[in-house]
């Protein structure tokens, strides 16, 4: 199964596009946001080119399990995708994606990967470890 993760951020959305087959995520770019309709427009249509069947959105906690504004905006959002798409959008905690992007690149912008889209696909690939099937123990 295909699925799309989002890191809906105030400036910009990180993209990644993984698969449940693989187990593998990977960026996908980033969106300049201008509206929620908007971005919600061309998330729409990349779920329809890409054949995508589950959209994951971040949700940022606080580090406390608390909430933020953003997680507010998140939750918006996310509730603004599930009106539009016809696949289910799911929110999930998006805790210290940001924070492991910056460590791949050493705080180093790279110029062809954001740290929005690599927050995203951290996300993504959390989702995918945690939607893995349990293996079965190994016979003794």
């Amino acid at each position: 199964m295909k699925v799309l993760a989002i890191d809906y951020g105030a400036k910009r959305v990180g993209l990644a596009i993984g698969d449940t087959e693989v187990n593998l995520a990977l960026p996908h770019g980033v969106l300049e946001l201008s509206s929620a309709e908007e971005v919600a427009q061309k998330i729409q249509d990349i779920v329809d080119e890409e054949e995508i069947e589950q959209v994951i959105v971040g949700e940022p906690i606080t580090l406390s399990g608390g909430t933020s504004q953003q997680t507010g905006v998140s939750r918006a959002f996310a509730k603004l995708l599930t009106s539009r798409l016809a696949v289910p959008v799911t929110l999930m905690d998006e805790r210290l994606t940001s924070q492991r992007a910056d460590a791949v690149t050493f705080g180093v912008r790279a110029p062809t990967r954001s740290r929005d889209e690599l927050a995203a696909m951290f996300l993504l690939q959390d989702y995918l470890e945690r939607a893995r099937p349990a293996e079965p123990p190994a016979s003794a």
